[in-house]
C-alpha cells in the first residue's frame, strides 16, 4: 500500500515534465520523507526538494528547508537553486547556512567577485572551516591561488581535513612553485594526523613527479595496505618495473595481487617453477584460458624432482593434450610430444604433436631435435642421424641435449638399427 501512495504522489508531482508547485496537504509528514528519500535514490532531485519543502512548510523544521537546497544543488539549471535560496533569505536574512547556499549559488553561475566578498564577510564573522573553504573556491576561480592558499590554510588548521591538505599540497606544488614545501607539507600532515588513501596516492604522485621513484613507490605501498585499492599499487608496479628492482616487485605483486600474469614472468624467469605452476593454475581456473594450462603443466614438470614419476607424467600429458586442442601452439605441441616420446609413452603418437609443431615451425631445430628423438626410438636410425645433423648444423653443438642425443643416434648407427 505505501508504495502505491509513493507512486502515485510522485505522479502527482510531474505532468510532461514539469514540477508542480504543491503536494498534497493529506500526505503525511512521514510518507512525505519517504517520498524525498525515494525521489533522491532515484536521482530525481526536484522532486526532492518539492517533497522537503512541503515539509519545511507543513512544520516550519528549518532541515527540511536545508535539505530542499541541497536537493537543488544537484539540478543542472542554477536559475532554480538561485530562486530558491533567494526566497528562503528573504525571509530570514541572517540565516548563515542559508547565506553559504547563497554562497554556492553564486559560485555555480560564476559570479566569483561578488562571491568572494560575500564569503569574505561571512568567514570573518563565523570563523568556521567551510566558510574559509567558500572564500578559497571563489579566489581559486579567479586565479588567484595564494590568496586561495591563504584561505584553504585557515579551515585546514581549524579541522585537519585530508581534502583541504590534499589540495592545498596540489596547489603548492603546481600553482606556487613550492614543490619541496607541498611534500614537505603532506609528511608533517602524515607524521600529526595519520596517513589515507587520498594523502598518501597524492604523496605518492608528487615524489613521482619530482623523481624521488623510490620514495614514492613506498608510499603508493602504504596507501594500499591502507586502502587495498588495486589501481594505487599499479602505481608502485610502474616504479619498480621501471627500475628494474624484481624482488621488490615480486613482494609487491604477491600481497596485492594486482598483476599475476606479470608474476608468472617472474617466477619463470627465476625459474621457481613450482610457484609458476600454481599460479598458472589459478589463472586457468579464472580464465579459462588454455594457454595458463599448458604453462602450469610444463611449470609441474619442470618443477619435479623425479620425472618418472607416472602420476606426474599422466597430469602434464592430459593436461598439454587439453590445453593443445584449443590453442595448437607448436611450443607446447613439441613439448608434449617429446615428453610422450622420450618416456615412452606413445612415442608414434608424440612424434604426430612434434610434426605438427614442424608444420608451423619447419626450421625449428628444437622440433627437428624432437623428431629425430623420436626416429632413435622406433629405431629408425639413419633418419634419426640426418635429422640430428641438420640440428647440429643449425646450433651450438655444446647444447647438452643435443650432445647426448647425437651420441646415442650414432651409437643406434653402430648397432646397425635401420
Amino acid at each position: 500500500m505505501m508504495k502505491y501512495v509513493m507512486t502515485f504522489v510522485t505522479f502527482s508531482l510531474i505532468l510532461h515534465g514539469t514540477i508542480l508547485a504543491t503536494v498534497p496537504n493529506e500526505i503525511t509528514e512521514e510518507t512525505c520523507v519517504l517520498a524525498a528519500m525515494d525521489a533522491q535514490m532515484r536521482q530525481k532531485p526536484e522532486i526532492a526538494s518539492a517533497y522537503y519543502k512541503h515539509l519545511y512548510e507543513k512544520t516550519e523544521q528549518k532541515e527540511y528547508l536545508y535539505n530542499s537546497l541541497r536537493m537543488y544543488e544537484g539540478v543542472k539549471e542554477t536559475a532554480l537553486f538561485s530562486k530558491a535560496v533567494k526566497e528562503a533569505l528573504a525571509k530570514d536574512p541572517e540565516d548563515k547556512i542559508l547565506l553559504r547556499f547563497q554562497l554556492i549559488s553564486l559560485l555555480k553561475e560564476g559570479h566569483y567577485s561578488e562571491a568572494y566578498h560575500e564569503a569574505f564577510i561571512l568567514s570573518r564573522q563565523t570563523k568556521e572551516s567551510s566558510d574559509y573553504l567558500l572564500s578559497a573556491e571563489a579566489l581559486l576561480k579567479l586565479g588567484n591561488y595564494q590568496s586561495g592558499y591563504n584561505e584553504l590554510k585557515k579551515a585546514y588548521e581549524i579541522t585537519y581535513d585530508e581534502e583541504t591538505a590534499d589540495r592545498m599540497a596540489l596547489i603548492m606544488y603546481t600553482q606556487l612553485g613550492q614543490k619541496e614545501a607541498a611534500i614537505r607539507f603532506l609528511k608533517e600532515h602524515i607524521g600529526a594526523h595519520g596517513n589515507s588513501k587520498m594523502i598518501g596516492k597524492r604523496l605518492g604522485s608528487l615524489y613521482a613527479d619530482s623523481g624521488a621513484l623510490e620514495d614514492a613507490a613506498q608510499m603508493y605501498e602504504a596507501a594500499f595496505e591502507i586502502s587495498n585499492d588495486p589501481l594505487i599499487a599499479q602505481e608502485a608496479v610502474k616504479i619498480y618495473v621501471y627500475r628494474q628492482e624484481s624482488q621488490k616487485l615480486r613482494v609487491l605483486l604477491e600481497k596485492s595481487e594486482v598483476n599475476d600474469p606479470l608474476l608468472l614472468e617472474l617466477y619463470v624467469r627465476e625459474k621457481e617453477f613450482k610457484k609458476a605452476s600454481v599460479l598458472a593454475r589459478k589463472l586457468y581456473k579464472r580464465d579459462a584460458n588454455p594457454l595458463y594450462l599448458a604453462q602450469s603443466s610444463v611449470f609441474e614438470y619442470e618443477a619435479a624432482t623425479d620425472h618418472n614419476d607416472p602420476g606426474l607424467l599422466k597430469r602434464v600429458i592430459e593436461g598439454l593434450k587439453r590445453a593443445n586442442e584449443e590453442i595448437e601452439d607448436p611450443l607446447y605441441l613439441n613439448y608434449l610430444g617429446y615428453l610422450m616420446i622420450d618416456h615412452d609413452l606413445g612415442i608414434e603418437e608424440g612424434m604426430k604433436y612434434v610434426q605438427r609443431a614442424l608444420d608451423k615451425q619447419p626450421d625449428s631445430p628444437f622440433y627437428l631435435d624432437s623428431l629425430a628423438w623420436g626416429k632413435y626410438k622406433l629405431g629408425q636410425c639413419e633418419e634419426a642421424l640426418r635429422l640430428i645433423k641438420q640440428v647440429k648444423s643449425m646450433i651450438d653443438t655444446e647444447e647438452q641435449e643435443v650432445k647426448d642425443h647425437m651420441r646415442a643416434i650414432e651409437n643406434c648407427k653402430t648397432k646397425g638399427k635401420k
